[in-house]
C-alpha cells in the first residue's frame, strides 16, 4: 500500500517511460531487491488493526496527479483491450483496501466485480461505500477522468452500477475476506491489483509468490493492470510503519515475464516531486495473462 501526503508538495506527472518500448530497463533499475530488502513478513503485521479511514483520508479524499496519470493509463488500456475481447463475467481486485477507481476502471467491462482484502476494518470500509446510500459519494472526480474514453462514456450512473456489480448472490456484498495467497486458481477474466504485492512483506519471496498467486487467479488470456510504488521503505499510519519492499521497474517486468504475461507494459511514471519521502516512484503494469 501507499501512504500520500496531500500536503507534500504534489507535482503533476510530466510524461511516462514505457519500459516495454524503450529498450533501456538497467536506466530504471533503480535497486535491486536482494540489495535493499529487509525480512519483515506478511505474517508479522496485525493487518486488523489497519487503519482504513485514516488510510482513506491521506491517499483518496480527493484525487492526487498520479492519480490521474494511472487512470488514463490503464483505462486506455481496457479500452483498447475490449475493443477485440468480449465483455466478461468475472473480476477481481486483489487487496482493494479503501481505493475504488480500480473496481471503476474494471466497471464496463465486468459484470461482476469482486473486491478482495485481508483486513477486516478495509473491508468493513468497502461495505459501506458500496452498500450505503448514506455515505457520500467521492469517486465521481476519479469517474471524471474516464468518462471521456470508450466504454466509459456509456455508464451513466457508476455509483449504482458499482453496486449491482459488487453484490453476490442473496444480495449480499461481493467484498470479501481472501489472502493472496489462498485465490483459487482461474477463477477471473479480468483483474487488477494496485498498491499491494509490494506493501505487505519486505521478503522478495513473498512478493513473487503474491504476483504468482494473482497471475494464477486470473484465467489464461485474461487482461489486467498492476500499480507499484517502487523504492518505497514502509509507509506510517499512527504508530506502526507497515513493510514494504522496495521494487524496481526492472523487477516488475522480471515477475511477470517470467509468468509468460504478453502485451506486457511496464511505465515509470516520471513527477516533478514525490508524494511524500520513502520512495521513488509509481510504476504501471498492463498485460494479458499467458496460459498457467
Amino acid at each position: 500500500m501507499r501512504q500520500l501526503t496531500p500536503s507534500s508538495g504534489l507535482g503533476l506527472p510530466q510524461e511516462s517511460k514505457d519500459i516495454a518500448e524503450s529498450g533501456r530497463s538497467e536506466a530504471v533499475a533503480l535497486r535491486s531487491m536482494a540489495e535493499t530488502a529487509v525480512p519483515t513478513y506478511n505474517a508479522d503485521v496485525s493487518w486488523e488493526d489497519f487503519p482504513s479511514q485514516d488510510y482513506w483520508h491521506r491517499n483518496y479524499k480527493e484525487m492526487l496527479p498520479p492519480d490521474k496519470e494511472i487512470i488514463r493509463l490503464v483505462g486506455s488500456f481496457f479500452s483498447e483491450t475490449f475493443r477485440s475481447h468480449a465483455r466478461v463475467q468475472r473480476a477481481i481486485d486483489v487487496g482493494a483496501g479503501t481505493n475504488l477507481y480500480p473496481a471503476l476502471l474494471m466497471l464496463p467491462w465486468a459484470v461482476q466485480i469482486l473486491l478482495t482484502d485481508y483486513s477486516e476494518s478495509n473491508l468493513r470500509w468497502m461495505r459501506g461505500q458500496i452498500m450505503d446510500d448514506d455515505v457520500a459519494w467521492t469517486w465521481q472526480p476519479f469517474w471524471r477522468e474516464l468518462q471521456a474514453l470508450e466504454g466509459y462514456n456509456q455508464v451513466s450512473e457508476p455509483r449504482k452500477q458499482l453496486r449491482v456489480a459488487c453484490t453476490g448472490k442473496g444480495g449480499q456484498p461481493a467484498i470479501e475476506e481472501y489472502s493472496v495467497f489462498d485465490l483459487p486458481q482461474a477463477q477471473w477474466q479480468l483483474g487488477t491489483m494496485f498498491f499491494f504485492f509490494y506493501s505487505i512483506s519486505r521478503d522478495p519471496r513473498e512478493f513473487a509468490k503474491a504476483i504468482g498467486c494473482f497471475v494464477g487467479a486470473l484465467e489464461p488470456h485474461s487482461p489486467f493492470a498492476a500499480a507499484f510504488m517502487s523504492g518505497s521503505e514502509g509507509y506510517p499510519l499512527g504508530n506502526v510503519t507497515y513493510p514494504a519492499l522496495p521494487v524496481t521497474a526492472h523487477d516488475i517486468r522480471e515477475h511477470f515475464t517470467r509468468l509468460c504475461v504478453s502485451e506486457l507494459s511496464v511505465k515509470e511514471l516520471v513527477t516533478s516531486q514525490l508524494v511524500r519521502e520513502g520512495y521513488e516512484g509509481m510504476i504501471v503494469a498492463t498485460g494479458i495473462t499467458g496460459d498457467h
